[in-house]
């Protein structure tokens, strides 16, 4: 949509230093702000989780167990919660 981190924040109503944190890896949205975001794409939650066709299946499952060695334990608990949501 070519926004701005300025223009997304207040379009789902954080401070833009959020969008940045978020989009930089070092924080993750709540399922509220992911909600909002949806709505701000007027897209589907899922929709914002499909990255499928960005690599192959394998490709995908390769990058996720990197992602995951690479957590904390706070980030680990988080990640289970996201993909257990968004798997029932």
């Amino acid at each position: 949509m070519n926004l701005t981190q300025a223009q997304l924040a207040e379009m789902v109503n954080v401070d833009n230093k959020h969008i940045s944190c978020i989009e930089a890896g070092k924080s993750f949205p709540s399922s509220e702000l992911i909600y909002r975001f949806s709505r701000a794409f007027s897209t589907e939650v899922k929709e914002l989780f499909e990255f499928s066709h960005l690599n192959s299946p394998k490709n995908l499952k390769e990058d996720i167990q990197k992602m995951m060695e690479r957590l904390s334990d706070g980030e680990l608990i988080l990640a289970y919660k996201y993909i257990k949501t968004f798997l029932l």
